[in-house]
């Protein structure tokens, strides 16, 4: 794996953990974290080399290309004698994260910061964003390498703060004994961006002493915090010195130091935004007097849409905004959402009908949300769910949304008056993970060809052949599966190790593969088919994420896709890996007409 040397920063070579406060501005964050942003788009979706060393997921089985040696993973060693260390079962950790308890074996402290590095946060797969909060939150061993559990600690700190899970952090932070001065600044700063300001300002007085043990890029954060903290106080010199001692210790932060510098000199700042407002940033800017969010809506990371969307002073419109955005974010939970739309009042001409013309936009899905969970007639509700659905279809969140609004289908059973609907509720129950909810309402409407995809993405089927995957070889026979939904469909059974029919073998060479979407660079596929091989399960799902790119299975090249599920499966992560293909299959499954 190749890693450019001059995207790694001073202080993460040092510490590594002010990667975390590098977040205070994104030119800083990305000269330590992103290392692979530079890349031209040529070189990210360029064809596999040769020495990539992964060997390609076979669309074509019958025209099986001829992998040159070069290309061909390092076989294992041979056994010596009883049973290796890879095919035993793995102790699991003890908690809720379905990992081993050796997670993290095969990776030093130094090769998971260059992984970490590589990585686009939060992932836009809600498959992979499980898995990864499930690596972040697992109680497994630390992995090699490292000086002391705070190290450690700080990088799942920070990557959890990266993908707006504000409230894991708490999960983490919990059971430490006796938190070192990173882990504190770690934890001061996220209380500042939730607004505890009493608390984080605190913790920031005693860390800005220089007693503090803190690194020298952590100093200077945790000044520019100080000074926040003294803009607060209204302690005017307080946040000038802040602004002298931040940039002696090389914090570039232009936004927060010019509302500093601005505080110190009685001054209103003239200010542009940055591309993306952090979560800090958009408490620095609140010290100028009222802010209007809707200004830095579309620009706001994680970590900031889920404090608007948790934040009760705040418009109840511009929360379920922010609610959403973070949903699609991966970074907020369904519950939380439909938490959030129940707590709006129904009145008016929305309440009784949400399409009426007029009604509010960002309230829709609140409003059909509310309508379908009171609805009595099942037509009505499924109408309702409907609704919802085909909103967030439009707005590229219908995966995260379909989680939110499946419980309520659970109380409706199929009927010939809910046909019409039948085909939306399969896909939402599927989406949402419901695979009996879903195998039913697709048997009810004689759906067959969803029932085959039931079958692929359910872990409680085995490989092997699938007889429902009939209707499916039926539909390609009479040419009525394109290209893609061809070519994903024998990428994934086959990593997936089910048969694939012989009839879509057959279509599927009669047809160009596609050679775009993302691949990864040189030597990632051969590390992901090497590290699945030997149970390096921290490292391996790493390189997952690392292997489908920021667009996930959706964008990921077949060759990406198919290495990725074949990972999954290969460390006993069925129902990740057969998730991970649903995603991929939902946008090109087949689909009846509408009734």
């Amino acid at each position: 794996m190749r890693i450019a040397r001059s995207a790694i920063s001073t202080w993460l070579a040092l510490l590594a953990l002010a990667i975390g406060c590098a977040e205070l501005h994104p030119a800083v964050a990305q000269e330590s974290w992103n290392p692979f942003k530079s890349q031209s788009e040529r070189e990210r979706n360029r064809r596999p080399r040769a020495d990539d060393g992964a060997t390609p997921s076979p669309p074509l089985p019958r025209e099986r290309p001829t992998v040159p040696a070069s290309e061909q993973p390092l076989p294992r060693p041979p056994a010596r004698g009883g049973v290796e260390r890879s095919e035993l079962a793995p102790i699991m950790a003890p908690d809720t994260s379905g990992l081993p308890l050796e997670l993290w074996r095969g990776l030093d402290l130094k090769t998971l910061e260059g992984l970490l590095a590589g990585l686009e946060l939060p992932p836009r797969s809600p498959a992979i964003h499980q898995l990864w909060r499930r690596l972040l939150l697992s109680t497994a061993t630390p992995p090699a390498g490292a000086p002391n559990d705070e190290h450690f600690v700080a990088l799942r700190l920070e990557a959890l703060y990266r993908s707006g899970l504000l409230e894991d952090m708490d999960a983490v932070l919990k059971d430490l004994p006796a938190p070192g001065p990173v882990v504190e600044m770690l934890r001061a700063r996220r209380d500042i961006g939730l607004g505890q300001r009493e608390t984080g300002c605190q913790t920031i007085k005693a860390l800005a002493a220089p007693s503090s043990r803190l690194p020298g890029r952590l100093k200077g954060e945790t000044q520019l915090l100080a000074g926040y903290c003294a803009a607060v106080a209204d302690d005017a010199h307080g946040a000038g010195l802040a602004v002298e001692l931040a940039r002696e210790e090389g914090v570039e932060a232009e936004l927060p130091l010019a509302v500093l510098a601005a505080h110190a000199a009685g001054d209103k700042p003239r200010l542009t935004l940055p591309k993306r407002v952090l979560l800090l940033d958009y408490r620095f800017l609140e010290l100028l007097g009222p802010l209007d969010p809707t200004r830095i809506f579309d620009k706001a990371e994680p970590a900031l849409l889920v404090t608007l969307a948790g934040d009760p002073q705040s418009d109840l419109r511009l929360q379920i905004a922010a609610a959403e955005a973070a949903l699609k974010a991966n970074a907020l939970s369904p519950a939380a959402v439909a938490k959030l739309y129940r707590s709006l009042s129904l009145s008016g001409r929305a309440a009784a009908d949400p399409a009426a013309p007029g009604t509010d936009p960002l309230l829709r899905r609140a409003l059909f949300f509310q309508a379908a969970e009171v609805a009595r007639a099942p037509g009505q509700r499924a109408r309702f769910l409907q609704a919802i659905i085909e909103d967030a279809r439009r707005s590229g969140s219908f995966l995260q949304t379909a989680a939110v609004v499946a419980p309520l289908l659970a109380g409706v059973q199929p009927s010939r008056e809910l046909s019409p609907y039948a085909q939306g509720l399969v896909e939402m129950s599927l989406a949402a993970g419901e695979f009996s909810q879903a195998r039913q309402w697709a048997e009810s409407a004689d759906l067959w060809p969803w029932v085959a995809l039931v079958d692929i993405a359910d872990p409680e089927r085995r490989g092997g052949r699938l007889r429902s995957l009939g209707a499916i070889e039926d539909l390609a026979v009479r040419g009525r599966l394109g290209p893609e939904a061809l070519h994903k469909l024998a990428t994934v059974l086959d990593a997936l190790d089910i048969d694939v029919p012989i009839q879509i073998w057959d279509a599927a060479n009669r047809t160009p593969q596609s050679s775009s979407g993302y691949l990864p660079e040189t030597g990632i596929l051969a590390d992901l088919a090497q590290s699945s091989r030997r149970n390096d399960a921290g490292r391996t799902i790493l390189l997952v994420m690392r292997t489908l790119g920021p667009g996930g299975s959706d964008g990921a090249n077949l060759l990406a896709l198919g290495d990725a599920i074949r990972a999954l499966k290969r460390l006993g992560l069925e129902a990740d890996a057969r998730r991970l293909g649903l995603e991929a299959l939902l946008p090109v499954w087949p689909r009846a007409a509408a009734n």
